[in-house]
């Protein structure tokens, strides 16, 4: 059931993150929606699941525009890796742990993503331009990745993917 939740939350997700505007005065930054998700499975579940979830919505997430297929899988794969290393030394189930794991995450995947795509040529920033997109990634994920949390996991409690007390 656990992956069958998966795709279905992933789906929910690429659409949510087309669906949402891009915010101008944050550098034209869209909520990360499809990080929030990888970030759930790299807080809640197996490395398997993190790594399914990972490479799923980062080939989700470059479909959705002119981004070459497996950057953001890449960037998504480190980034769950990496918290799914050290969830046992956070507080997994709080909204404050999201909102700073979130934040810096959205913002570290968004200066790789924009470093490579400057170094191919196929971006090109305005003077500040790369710095807002940055920081706007970065505060969208500081208010949509405990939001997504939530979501995710309330299917995956409802659903009995979870138990009450997990990590």
């Amino acid at each position: 059931m656990t992956t069958v939740v998966m795709i279905f939350v992933l789906v929910c997700g690429v659409v949510a993150q087309a669906v949402l505007p891009a915010v101008a005065l944050l550098g034209l930054a869209k909520p990360p929606v499809l990080l929030g998700i990888v970030l759930y499975y790299a807080f809640t579940h197996d490395r398997a699941a993190v790594l399914s979830a990972a490479i799923l919505g980062g080939v989700l997430h470059d479909a959705q525009g002119s981004i070459p297929l497996g950057y953001s899988s890449a960037c998504f794969c480190l980034a769950g890796l990496i918290v799914y290393r050290f969830r046992d030394v956070v507080f997994v189930l709080r909204s404050v742990t999201h909102m700073v794991i979130g934040g810096f995450s959205a913002a570290a995947i968004t200066a790789i993503l924009a470093v490579l795509f400057t170094v191919q040529g196929l971006v090109v920033f305005l003077p500040g331009g790369f710095l807002a997109k940055i920081a706007g990634a970065g505060l969208l994920g500081v208010v949509t990745v405990p939001l997504v949390f939530r979501f995710v996991e309330y299917l995956d409690l409802k659903l009995g993917n979870l138990e009450e007390a997990y990590p």
